[in-house]
């Protein structure tokens, strides 16, 4: 009878432990880690690991503080280039013929790591030098505490969000131009499961963001990361003065020069070719806009704790077939 009150003890420990453990995954992060190695730079919240490639303006994320993970979603910045057209609206890619343009790729990023404030931690990669004197900063703010984002209603989930600001300083707009535009491609890069990508429905964009969403099989179709921006960008004068609030728009179509990274057939449902475009809004000015990538956490954590639970009722059942067995001896 003893040594069945402790095989039952036993379980019921190992059970609370596990339990336990499945609570901390919904922990609160009280900090921020950054590490730099072999070219890369890694932010670390509790709920969300970020790997940035300085010289590239890449950006890969995935779902908790952990070197790998099954799914990783990357977001890689193409190009910059000015479009023309009837219109401040970006319609194909016959309005990219002619004017500036920069790969992102190629370019030489220069980065920064400011991390004297330990609750908000900056990281800022920059193109500087470009035609007419513009320079290209992307701004990313790691914070530990939920943030509001200024001038908005859009809060900033420290654990499972990072926000970063895209800065075009002095841009010189050719004659005609309509506006310039950023490219980027969306990808998920681990390739273990079946992942789509998606335009946002109004009820997931809200009436201030707008976002290309990551679906996952393996987690019931749910969309389990995110790229967001807001929909409008600010432009400031040369003395950093506020002067007006634009509208962003956006553009899905691959370009004539730059060919779209391949990956394993079956994989992905396409890759997002987006276009964030910006109007012409004058030259010797600052134009700023907010995106941001992150992470649902409530289907991870759904997840792991149903990996949990089967793992608890597993040791139930073999607890009960054991005291069974020993009762019928």
């Amino acid at each position: 009878m003893k040594s069945l009150k402790k095989s039952l003890i036993g379980i019921s420990l190992i059970s609370l432990f596990l339990l336990s453990a499945g609570s901390q995954l919904t922990a609160r992060s009280e900090g921020v880690t950054i590490s730099e190695n072999l070219g890369a730079i890694t932010v670390q919240t509790n709920g969300l690991t970020v790997k940035i490639i300085p010289s590239q303006g890449h950006l890969m994320w995935w779902h908790g503080n952990k070197s790998d993970a099954d799914e990783m979603y990357k977001l890689q910045l193409v190009k910059i280039q000015e479009y023309f057209g009837d219109d401040d609206i970006l319609d194909d890619r016959t309005e990219l013929v002619g004017g500036k343009f920069y790969n992102l790729i190629t370019e030489d990023w220069v980065s920064d790591v400011n991390d004297t404030d330990p609750d908000h931690v900056i990281i800022t990669l920059s193109l500087l030098g470009l035609a007419g004197g513009a320079d290209i900063h992307l701004v990313m703010h790691i914070y530990t505490e939920d943030t509001l984002i200024e001038g908005t209603e859009v809060m900033i989930d420290a654990t499972h969000e990072i926000k970063f600001d895209i800065i075009i300083n002095n841009w010189e707009f050719s004659a005609g131009a309509q506006g310039i535009g950023i490219q980027s491609y969306l990808d998920e890069v681990q390739e273990r499961h079946t992942m789509r990508l998606r335009n946002g429905t109004s009820l997931e964009n809200g009436t201030l963001l707008r976002r290309m969403n990551f679906e996952s099989e393996e987690f019931d179709g749910n969309v389990v990361a995110f790229y967001e921006w807001t929909q409008t960008a600010d432009v400031f004068d040369e003395n950093d003065t506020y002067v007006e609030t634009v509208d962003v728009g956006t553009a899905y179509f691959d370009d004539l020069i730059t060919a779209p990274p391949t990956g394993a057939a079956g994989n992905k449902e396409g890759l997002g070719h987006l276009w964030l475009t910006y109007p012409n809004y004058g030259n010797e000015s600052k134009l700023v806009h907010d995106p941001i990538i992150g992470v649902n956490e409530e289907y991870f954590t759904e997840s792991v704790l149903l990996y949990y639970a089967s793992i608890i009722s597993g040791l139930i059942v073999v607890g009960t077939i054991v005291v069974i067995a020993r009762r019928r001896k």
